[in-house]
């Protein structure tokens, strides 16, 4: 897990027991250390975790504190806001659709990052990287990306995620230390936003996001394209440049399922948008890609 990200929440979590907002005490039920330490992420007062879910108020406040984390460290693409806004408007013509769009606040935001990567976290974020829309061929595949990690959040795996850490890390087990709930709750937290998610979350959130791209006429062979893009850059360069092939399945076998799953499903987009040259006109602004480091 990078440090910077679990040392900027600690330090959060850290002046929330400083301003008394966290009482210490030295005796604490299972219930009490769970939402003490819930509650430190994401704010005093708000009834947190239940015996088996992270509540939505919970998940949408402890959102925007890994929100205000993530812009911590990474810095917000705004030099040209007729970029901002084209990302935004694909975002949220498919989060229109979907599934739980009325239960969060989508947002989408280019950072400037040299790393070829895009994720979400709890509440409704979507981070997509400067270096990222440089690789992508045309709207469909930039639509493609979106829409996968609206797929994450329909498919409810930050909560999941959250929720498996916790128990993981020893939350449900009693015993802990304030001092030990703060780490425990840094650490998960910065986990979710830099690792990601399982396999079947991953697979998933793919086919969630062909079913919503292909929903407004998008080419139902853009991820499969994007992904096969990958797969030739994989094979130039280190995973650690390409954020997205650290944790998320094999390359190959995302192509093979979501081809399959198309197939299946008979899903075909009746005039299938591409917008190729409109896509290469709004990202022309960013600057060349960087050369691949070699293996």
């Amino acid at each position: 897990m990078p440090h910077f990200v679990f040392s900027k929440i600690q330090s959060a979590l850290k002046c929330l027991v400083l301003l008394g907002l966290l009482p210490l005490s030295t005796a604490c039920t299972q219930e009490e250390l769970i939402n003490r330490g819930i509650g430190a992420a994401i704010g005093a007062g708000a009834g947190l975790i239940q015996a088996e879910s992270l509540t939505p108020d919970a998940e949408r406040k402890l959102g925007e504190q890994m929100r205000v984390a993530v812009l911590k460290e990474y810095t917000l693409y705004t030099a040209t806001p007729a970029l901002v806004e084209y990302i935004r408007a694909i975002g949220t013509s498919l989060a229109s659709r979907a599934e739980h769009r009325k239960d969060y606040t989508f947002r989408f935001d280019i950072v400037e990052s040299k790393e070829i990567n895009a994720f979400t976290i709890p509440g409704g974020s979507v981070f997509i990287s400067t270096e990222l829309l440089k690789h992508l061929a045309n709207e469909a595949e930039l639509a493609a990306v979106l829409a996968h990690e609206i797929g994450h959040i329909d498919g409810m795996h930050p909560k999941e995620s959250l929720r498996r850490a916790l128990i993981a890390q020893g939350l449900v087990e009693g015993g802990l230390s304030d001092q030990q709930v703060l780490s425990v709750v840094a650490s998960v937290t910065a986990d979710l936003i830099q690792r990601g998610f399982n396999r079947e979350q991953e697979l998933d959130a793919d086919r969630r996001g062909v079913n919503l791209a292909t929903g407004i006429d998008y080419d139902e062979n853009a991820m499969s394209g994007f992904f096969k893009t990958l797969l030739t850059r994989e094979s130039q360069t280190t995973n650690s440049f390409i954020a997205l092939l650290q944790t998320h399945p094999a390359t190959q076998e995302r192509i093979t399922v979501i081809n399959q799953y198309i197939l299946d499903n008979h899903i075909r987009s009746q005039f299938p948008i591409l917008n190729t040259q409109t896509y290469q006109r709004a990202i022309a602004v960013l600057p060349p890609k960087l050369p691949l480091p070699v293996r």
